[in-house]
């Protein structure tokens, strides 16, 4: 992965007049791993920092985080606390996953509630992280993943301030910062990077569709698959909902809509015009969407994908 190696084992890179933030994670080469002989589970989840009741969703999420088993997390709107493990640590203490946070907090002594924070079953090897100009940013690691994916770039997204309905522009900017960043840093000879993320967009946004190669931005093209779409559902897989009551009083308050739903939370997968290691969606599914009474996980429902990494036979 020697693209990657180079532009990760530099401390602080400028690039398109933004800054990259890098760093070695652990001075230790990680333990081999087993070969991977099933697909691989990727979650991603909009956590919902400190909202109340805190407590009680923390407990609904450990619980279906715990349910679905997955070996890659991508959060965002995570939290930190002055004197306290930060808020995903805290939720996933003891369910052996390696962590890699935006922030440790140890440059603030207010708290932080809008960080993009990683989970791996494998370890880190190295991470960047890129503000993107629409508001938005991006936390990629390197994953110490088995054979036969190797060396992964996993990455989770979100932007603080382009959820609004007349912000496009803002998440157009941001697809194109994001697709140029990670094909700046990834290995073409490679697994494909997965993205998971909070991209406020909907699927026939021009964000989205730039994303998933259906039309240009910037004078720039790509290709990612929706693993939505990739593993064949038909149905809508809304993540932000009314039928939520947390989401309904947000849409309520900014949007003045009863009856409103979208999807806009999203796992990515590079394609294979782009990279050579092999990755197939096999399956994806709306979850983090169960209740206890009137309590939900989160205000947004979360997507699990599963990816199988070797063509059938091998």
């Amino acid at each position: 992965m020697q693209r990657l190696s180079i532009h990760l084992r530099t401390c602080c890179l400028i690039l398109m007049g933004l800054t990259i933030l890098c760093q070695v994670s652990s001075g230790q080469e990680p333990a081999p791993s087993k070969a991977l002989d099933r697909p691989l589970r990727v979650l991603t989840a909009n956590i919902w920092n400190y909202a109340e009741p805190y407590e009680t969703r923390m407990q609904l999420l450990r619980e279906q985080i715990v349910a679905l088993q997955p070996d890659l997390i991508g959060f965002q709107e995570a939290g930190w606390t002055p004197g306290e493990a930060h808020q995903v640590k805290q939720l996933l203490q003891g369910l052996n996953y390696h962590i890699e946070h935006e922030s440790d907090g140890s440059d603030s002594r207010e708290r932080r509630l809008l960080d993009v924070a990683v989970a791996s079953r494998w370890p880190l090897k190295r991470k960047a992280f890129q503000k993107l100009p629409g508001s938005g940013k991006a936390l990629a690691v390197e994953i110490a993943a088995p054979q036969p994916i190797g060396p992964l770039l996993f990455v989770s997204t979100f932007g603080t301030a382009r959820w609004q309905f007349d912000r496009e522009l803002h998440r157009e900017r941001d697809a194109v910062a994001l697709d140029r960043f990670l094909r700046e840093i990834s290995d073409p000879e490679g697994f494909p990077p997965i993205i998971a993320g909070d991209f406020d967009a909907t699927p026939d946004s021009a964000s989205i569709r730039f994303l998933t190669g259906r039309q240009s931005l910037e004078g720039r093209s790509t290709h990612y698959y929706d693993s939505w779409k990739a593993a064949g559902n038909r149905d809508a897989g809304h993540t932000w909902s009314t039928r939520n009551h947390y989401a309904k009083k947000t849409t309520a308050q900014f949007w003045h809509l009863t009856d409103h739903h979208r999807r806009i939370d999203y796992i990515f997968i590079g394609s294979p015009h782009h990279y050579r290691g092999y990755a197939r969606v096999t399956s994806a599914r709306v979850v983090l969407n169960q209740p206890s009474g009137t309590d939900w996980p989160s205000d947004h429902f979360g997507v699990l994908a599963e990816i199988a990494v070797k063509p059938e036979g091998q």
